[in-house]
C-alpha cells in the first residue's frame, strides 16, 4: 500500500436531518489529513441537503441527491466515486472517533493487512459512548465465512467500524447491492472468502441506537440473511460459537493488532 493513503468513507442518507450533523463533523475532526468523504443522499426532503450544503467548502467532501434503489445501491455509487485505497461506510446516524482514519491509515500501510476493525461500542440517542467490551474480540475467519456472525448464532461485526483496501472491494464488493438490508452482512462473508479480518485494539467508532432505525427490523434482515439451518440452530441454542470466540480474542495473537507498536515507529 502506498505511503500516506487516502482514506474513502462513503455516507449514504434519507432525510437524516437529525443525526448527519455528528456524522459530518467527526469525519471533519480527523487527526489524518489524507480523507475524503462522499455523501449519497436519496433526495431527501428534509433539512439534510442544507446541512450537507453547510459543511461542502469546509473539508474533502462530495455530494449528489438522486433516487436510488436502495442503501446498498447507494454506497455502491459511492465507491464508484471513491479515488482512495482504503475504503469504508459510515451510515449517517453514526460517528469515527477523532484518530480513526489516522490508526487504520498507519496500521494498514505499515502492515499490509486488507481488512480490520476496532473495538466495538454503541451510542445512545445522544452520541454518548457506552457498551465497550473488556477484551479485545477478534473474530475466526472461518466462522465469518460460514455466516455465524449474524446476531443469532453469534454476535453481529459491526459496519461502522470496518475499513478495507480498495482492492479487497475490487473482489467482493459486487455482492451488497444485491441486498436491500442485510447487505453488510453478505459482504463480510465475501471478504473472508479472501482476507482475515483483524481487529485493531482501540475503539474507532460506534453504533448509535435510537428508534427507527433501518437496522431494529430483525425480521426482514433474517429473511435476508437466511434461516437457521439445524446446526446453526444448535450452535445458537448453547452459545458454542459466541464462547469460541471470547475464547480465541484471549489467547490468539494472531488477529489481534496492538496498535501502539506503529504509532511508536
Amino acid at each position: 500500500m502506498n505511503h500516506h493513503p487516502k482514506v474513502s468513507i462513503v455516507t449514504v442518507c434519507y432525510n437524516s436531518e437529525k443525526y448527519i450533523e455528528d456524522c459530518i463533523k467527526s469525519i471533519m475532526r480527523q487527526t489524518y489529513d489524507n480523507v475524503e468523504h462522499i455523501i449519497v443522499d436519496g433526495g431527501s426532503t428534509d433539512g439534510t441537503l442544507d446541512i450537507i450544503k453547510k459543511y461542502e467548502n469546509q473539508y474533502n467532501m462530495r455530494w449528489i441527491s438522486e433516487k436510488d434503489n436502495g442503501m446498498y445501491d447507494a454506497i455502491t455509487k459511492g465507491f464508484k466515486m471513491a479515488s482512495g485505497e482504503i475504503y469504508a461506510w459510515l451510515n449517517s446516524d453514526d460517528m469515527y472517533m477523532p484518530w480513526a482514519c489516522e490508526l487504520v491509515a498507519i496500521v494498514m500501510e505499515k502492515t499490509g493487512i486488507q481488512w480490520c476493525t476496532g473495538i466495538p461500542c454503541h451510542y445512545n440517542e445522544r452520541g454518548v459512548a457506552h457498551n465497550v467490551p473488556r477484551i479485545t474480540p477478534v473474530f475466526p475467519r472461518n466462522f465469518i465465512r460460514k455466516g455465524y456472525m449474524d446476531g443469532r448464532v453469534a454476535t453481529f461485526l459491526e459496519q461502522e467500524s470496518m475499513f478495507w483496501s480498495k482492492n479487497l472491494w475490487d473482489k467482493a464488493g459486487h455482492v451488497l447491492a444485491q441486498y436491500k438490508i442485510a447487505g453488510d452482512y453478505h459482504l463480510w462473508k465475501e471478504f473472508a472468502k479472501y482476507e482475515p479480518l483483524y481487529t485493531l485494539d482501540s475503539v474507532i467508532s460506534g453504533f448509535r441506537i435510537h428508534t427507527g432505525q433501518k437496522s431494529g427490523d430483525r425480521e426482514k434482515y433474517y429473511a435476508e440473511a437466511g434461516q437457521l439451518n439445524f446446526t446453526k440452530t444448535l450452535l445458537s441454542k448453547f452459545k458454542i460459537i459466541s464462547l469460541s470466540i471470547v475464547i480465541h480474542s484471549l489467547f490468539t495473537r494472531t488477529q489481534r493488532i496492538r496498535t501502539k507498536r506503529y504509532l511508536m515507529d
